[in-house]
């Protein structure tokens, strides 16, 4: 990595500790720079070759002669003028209205619009045609002369219009599709799955839990920098840990997609001297930082931005639930998915390689049922019943997929959710969600014991007309028999008092 520095590395006072992958140039030609420019270089060979065919081309030359039949030698060079300025207002108009459009949907759907609408190869090719259009116009302008006259430019120029015209309608409709909500969602997903290629591929060879001794000495090893971990080289760590014997164990505490901040915890050498700092370094250098998460190796990352699209129209009320039901959806189908077979399900289609004295857990898993059972305690505010009904049905569906090493975690997560549900109205789909799950979760010997309750709580309220507002969950809660006696005698009491008043004001009057 180019940008290691072991200076940095140990001085807590720098700006950085060198783990960085990239600077930020670096980034942009990895996300979107890279084609562009690319495509402009290309335009740009294109237009100083043909500005030299034009210069060492015969006047009588017969291509020349019938490139002249379209294009007048008189206007050749005033047609090259009207091209360049042309475009680069239509460019310059063009960019920035879908920009525009491309920032009013990520006010509604995350910043994620903008990592997608970036790393899409075709939002990445349009982009570069124009810029490589515009500088190909202004290039075989600035190179044209009267005589010879620039046929071939003029020519060509034209051939470069009349394809920026179609290239700019397949701009706006692709620009306008990729704003839909299913779009950015299945982007999502899709971007997901492939992720989780890439990691399989290193959790297969990589241990679940750690086969060492918890008692054995350990060397701690922490983060000089801070950023998301965006590399995780486990052959490396593998390699180090060979080298420093046969019993030693290394176990990844920063795992991909945790955020660090200077001096964590990043990994653990088991049976290594505690003071033993020759390790470190390299250890160091297997890990990568950067400021912004790689969608392409980790699908914790496309979780992540279900969950906050799910957030972001689930808990506003002047937002379209629709929105959130897809994220749900898709977020509920990704689990499903991996749950399956577990994280290490696709290492077996490849050659079965040797296990590396790597400890990594992965967690995917247990970061989607906890979105889920954060996005149930959310729906609570914008009092929206049926995304909460489509949580509930997502976490009936995982059920049958869990394994035993996973109920826990779904536990936890649906019991820490469930009393917002009290605070929603009784509506059919939130009923039957709720019967649903109970009847799973029965079925495949989990505790049903709070979402009965919760059931209860929710039939109970709504034959009583009990209020359900999200800053008072108090009153969603059914009164005791006494409670409610009470109550009856003190609203009786409130109305005799209001009438006697009522009543004195009108004699004074």
């Amino acid at each position: 990595m180019a940008f290691k520095s072991s200076g940095a590395r140990h001085d807590p006072l720098r700006s950085s500790g060198g783990l960085h992958e990239a600077n930020r140039f670096q980034r942009g030609v990895a996300e979107f720079l890279r084609l562009p420019l690319i495509l402009t270089a290309v335009f740009c060979l294109v237009a100083v070759g043909v500005s030299l065919l034009d210069r060492l081309t015969p006047d009588d030359a017969g291509f020349r002669t019938l490139v002249r039949s379209v294009v007048s030698e008189e206007g050749a060079v005033d047609f090259l003028s009207a091209v360049a300025t042309s475009l680069l207002t239509v460019t310059s108009i063009t960019f920035s209205v879908l920009l525009l459009a491309v920032q009013q949907t990520a006010s509604s759907l995350t910043p994620v619009v903008f990592d997608q609408f970036l790393r899409r190869t075709a939002n990445q090719v349009y982009f570069g045609f124009f810029i490589g259009a515009t500088t190909f116009s202004f290039l075989v302008l600035g190179l044209a002369h009267k005589q010879p006259a620039p046929l071939y430019s003029a020519a060509l120029t034209l051939v470069l219009v009349v394809a920026s015209l179609v290239v700019l309608l397949m701009l706006i409709h692709s620009t306008i599709d990729q704003m839909r909500p299913e779009s950015v969602v299945r982007s999502i997903h899709e971007l997901a799955l492939q992720a989780r290629e890439v990691e399989l591929k290193m959790l297969g060879r990589t241990r679940m839990a750690r086969h060492s001794d918890p008692d054995r000495p350990e060397r701690e090893i922490h983060v000089m920098d801070t950023g998301f971990v965006v590399t995780v080289d486990t052959e490396k760590l593998g390699a180090i840990a060979s080298s420093a014997g046969d019993d030693v164990e290394v176990i990844v505490e920063g795992r991909l997609g945790e955020y660090m901040v200077f001096d964590d915890l990043l990994v653990r050498l088991v049976n290594i001297d505690p003071e033993d700092s020759s390790y470190d370094d390299d250890v160091i250098d297997a890990f990568g930082i950067d400021d912004i998460r790689d969608v392409n190796v980790e699908s914790g990352y496309a979780l992540d931005q279900l969950e906050n699209i799910a957030w972001e129209t689930g808990t506003s009320a002047s937002q379209s639930p629709q929105t959130a039901s897809t994220a749900i959806r898709t977020l509920s189908d990704l689990l499903g998915r991996w749950l399956m077979a577990g994280e290490r399900d696709r290492s077996e289609r490849s050659t079965r390689q040797d296990e590396l004295p790597v400890v990594y857990t992965d967690g995917a898993v247990e970061r989607g049922l906890v979105a889920l059972s954060t996005l149930l305690v959310g729906s609570s505010e914008s009092r929206q019943a049926q995304t909460t009904a489509k949580i509930l049905h997502s976490f009936a569906r995982l059920i049958p997929r869990l394994q035993d090493k996973d109920r826990a975690a779904f536990d936890d997560a649906l019991d820490a959710a469930l009393p917002a549900v009290i605070q929603q109205a009784e509506i059919p789909p939130l009923r039957d969600a709720l019967a649903e799950l109970e009847k799973v979760m029965n079925k495949h010997g989990h505790d049903t014991e709070r979402v009965r309750l919760v059931r209860n709580l929710l039939t109970e309220a709504t034959s009583q007309m009990m209020p359900k507002p999200t800053d008072e969950p108090e009153a969603a809660h059914p009164r005791r028999e006494g409670d409610r006696e009470e109550g009856v005698r003190s609203s009786a009491n409130e109305t005799e008092t209001s009438r006697r008043s009522e009543t004195r004001v009108g004699d004074l009057n």
